[in-house]
This record gives C-alpha cells, structure tokens and sequence, in this order.
C-alpha cells in the first residue's frame, strides 16, 4: 500500500473552488481499480491550506489514476485556483 500526502494551497477567494473541484474528482476516483482512501482535509488555522489523503493498493494503481481521464479534466482547473504549486509526498506503508 502506498499513501499520497498532498499539501495545496488556494489563491485568495478560489478556497471553495477548490474543495467543489475535489469533490467531483471523488466519485470516479472512489470506482478505480486499487482506489482505498481519497480525503482532503481544511487546516483550521489555514483555511487556504487544503490537505489531501489518499492511500492506494499500489503505485501502479496510483499511477493509472494520475492518467485518468477525469485527473486530466479536473487537475487544471484545479492549479488554475493554486496559489503555488502543490507539495505532495509518497509514502511506503511501514508500520500500522
């Protein structure tokens, strides 16, 4: 299993975009192949500081989402209302 830890950060007044963009990204994700966890989450002290969780069976598995057909509709309109580009970890599942 690996896990994608995003950091995205909203332009000013573009926060909700944001999160209705997210949010229409959920449905077709939540129907792939590998597909485990997909969350984002506000920071409370940073309400333009959006987290997103996701975990995958595998990196192949998260690779075919990044190729999607609704990744590559939604990702620019998503970037279109960044403030700078995303900060994303991938992470190996070590320990639970």
């Amino acid at each position: 299993m690996i896990e994608v830890v995003s950091k995205i950060y909203a332009k000013a007044g573009k926060t909700k975009e944001l999160i209705s963009l997210f949010k229409e990204m959920t449905e077709p994700t939540k129907k792939e192949k590998g597909y485990i966890l997909y969350e984002m989450y506000q920071d409370k002290n940073d309400p333009t500081l959006l987290i997103v969780l996701e975990q995958w069976e595998n990196q192949e598995d998260f690779d075919n989402h990044c190729n999607s057909e609704h990744f590559h509709r939604l990702v620019p309109r998503m970037v279109a209302c960044m403030a700078k580009e995303s900060e994303m970890n991938i992470c190996n599942l070590v320990s639970n």
